[in-house]
């Protein structure tokens, strides 16, 4: 029965990290961050208002540049074949 249980809360543990943090842990990072300023600036609605979608749209932003500029891990060896790199191997 406890084996059953420690399997089944690790199962969920990693269905809840994987949802919430996945590929990308700087969005995971910066919506704890907003909710932390959210609550900070609570009672200036104004502030809130204008400084959430900002910091939100600046989030995004980091990120997709993060990854558009992140190297990629594939060698060149596994990448799959192309059709230009078919035919150059072709003998004629």
């Amino acid at each position: 029965m406890t084996r059953t249980v420690v399997r089944w809360a690790k199962a969920f543990g990693h269905f809840w990290w994987d949802f919430l943090v996945g590929d990308t842990p700087e969005l995971f990072a910066a919506m704890l961050v907003l909710v932390g300023i959210a609550f900070a600036l609570r009672h200036d609605r104004i502030a809130d208002v204008v400084t959430l979608p900002l910091l939100a749209a600046a989030a995004l932003s980091a990120s997709a540049w993060r990854g558009r500029v992140r190297p990629q891990n594939r060698s060149e060896t596994s990448k799959p074949p192309t059709a230009e790199s078919s035919l150059d191997r072709q003998e004629p």
